[in-house]
């Protein structure tokens, strides 16, 4: 038996022995470390009612430790119940002496809430009282990355990467940052040296890849992807972005090949079937193309893109009307998503894109049990395309809607001030106030810009209870 497989059975004959525990109503002594083992376990489980019973009942046993006071904040989060993790770390703040778990918890609790402008100095401070601390110097590393400090940012990576492999895994999260900024030679500079640091590391690679895609040097960005495979030919991400490097290099031979072996790899991949799709519609092989975008939706009949192909080919073909058709059994038959829903309009008429935003609008709300986040992630999509009139227009028709009533005025607020309507915007504004004060850090979150309108800092500061 491995070292791994020694703890992982370990760790579960710590939960079996809690379980039985609580199900007995009887009490057993865990010591501090074996608490931690069995509510690691039961969080990676997804257990969170019974990790919640076993950090109420550390915090019992070892009432002085403010490590399973912040493993309550971690639950809180993870169950989105921001507010009361922040009462709960304010609380930890007052009880216990400062450490480098709690204002690394302080960071990670501010991404989530959106208010992170203190994150840096607070992980400056957990790593003047823990130096040594990897998950410190990897969430540096990523503000250094914001600030393009590339020197520091590999710093703290590096220190971080040696410390602990596995933080190779959550590189991606880097290059979201990188992509997002279009930081791509940024990007290259990072990567290229993570990689002489760690060449067995394949996120590394990755990143270094996705740095030279996005800069448009695909050929580098493919010999990066090849040393993923040197380390384990298996990888159908890399086959995958290889293929993606061939398509954009117009190589749809070779693009070809790479997505049919990511395919083979991973036969649930969707994405590589409807880019198999793509690459034969674009060498005019439409009824092999029409095949394999049907292979897609099979595995997934909310792949906007495999739905978009088919209806761009029927288009292509003359057959406006069935791919018309085609488009509206997927909205009536399944949620669709905000990308489907806006460029599903071009194949309708000028005079009937509203409307038909619209139909497809209620055929997707009709069919969500969770409207509320429904229409918050409808507002964010807009917000961040520029589609300020649509969504205002949408949002006042269903403005009545009781599922939204104590943030539907926050939300034409917000796309309303972004569209330069003050007047309207501060109506809005001025009645969601009214009616739910603490929905304003929301409807600050969906752009910052909002927070530069002297208007919303009035009205925020008047109506304060």
């Amino acid at each position: 038996m491995s070292d791994f497989e020694a703890e992982e059975k370990e760790a579960k004959e710590l939960v079996d022995r809690f379980r039985t525990m609580m199900d007995s109503g009887s009490s057993v002594f865990f010591d501090a470390e074996e608490l931690e083992i069995v509510i690691d376990e039961l969080m990676r489980e997804m257990d969170i009612n019974t990790a919640s019973e076993a950090i109420e009942y550390a915090i019992r046993l070892y009432p002085t430790d403010s490590f399973f006071r912040i493993l309550r904040v971690k639950k809180l989060a993870l169950q989105m119940r921001l507010d009361d993790a922040q009462r709960e770390l304010d609380a930890i703040e007052n009880e216990f002496p400062p450490n480098a778990e709690f204002y690394l918890e302080k960071v990670m609790l501010s991404k989530l809430l959106g208010e992170e402008d203190n994150s840096f100095r607070w992980l400056k401070t957990a790593l003047e009282l823990d130096p040594e601390f990897p998950d410190v110097h990897f969430l540096l590393a990523y503000e250094y990355l914001k600030k393009k400090d590339v020197t520091q940012a590999l710093h703290h990576a590096i220190f971080a990467l040696r410390e602990d492999e596995a933080f190779d895994e959550q590189l991606f999260s880097f290059s979201f940052l990188l992509e997002e900024n279009k930081q791509y030679e940024d990007g290259i500079a990072f990567y290229t040296q993570l990689t002489n640091e760690f060449p067995l590391y394949q996120g590394c690679w990755f990143g270094l890849g996705l740095s030279y895609s996005w800069n448009k040097e695909y050929d580098k960005a493919i010999d990066a992807y090849q040393y993923v495979l040197s380390i384990n030919e298996d990888t159908p991400t890399a086959h995958y972005n290889i293929a993606n490097c061939y398509f954009e290099s117009k190589d749809y031979d070779c693009a070809l090949e790479h997505y049919h072996i990511a395919y083979d790899q991973d036969n649930e991949d969707f994405n590589s079937l409807t880019c198999i799709a793509d690459c034969l519609a674009l060498k005019n092989k439409d009824d092999e193309a029409m095949n394999y975008y049907q292979k897609a939706l099979a595995i997934n009949p909310n792949h906007g893109d495999a739905i978009l192909g088919i209806a761009t080919l029927l288009k292509e073909q003359g057959k406006i009307a069935e791919a018309r058709v085609f488009i509206e059994k997927a909205f009536a038959l399944n949620p669709q998503s905000f990308e489907l829903l806006f460029e599903s309009l071009p194949y309708y008429d000028e005079d009937q894109q509203m409307a038909k935003l619209n139909e497809f609008f209620n055929l997707t709300l009709d069919q969500l049990e969770n409207k509320t986040d429904f229409y918050k992630f409808f507002v964010l999509y807009c917000c961040e395309n520029n589609f300020y009139e649509v969504a205002r227009d949408v949002l006042e028709i269903h403005k009545d809607d009781p599922e939204i009533t104590d943030v539907v005025g926050y939300y034409l607020a917000a796309v309303c001030f972004l569209n330069n309507e003050v007047k309207k915007g501060s109506d809005y504004l001025t009645n969601a106030l009214l009616i739910n004060y603490d929905g304003r850090k929301e409807f600050l979150s969906f752009d910052p810009i909002l927070e530069t309108f002297p208007e919303v800092n009035e009205l925020i500061e008047l109506y304060k209870p």
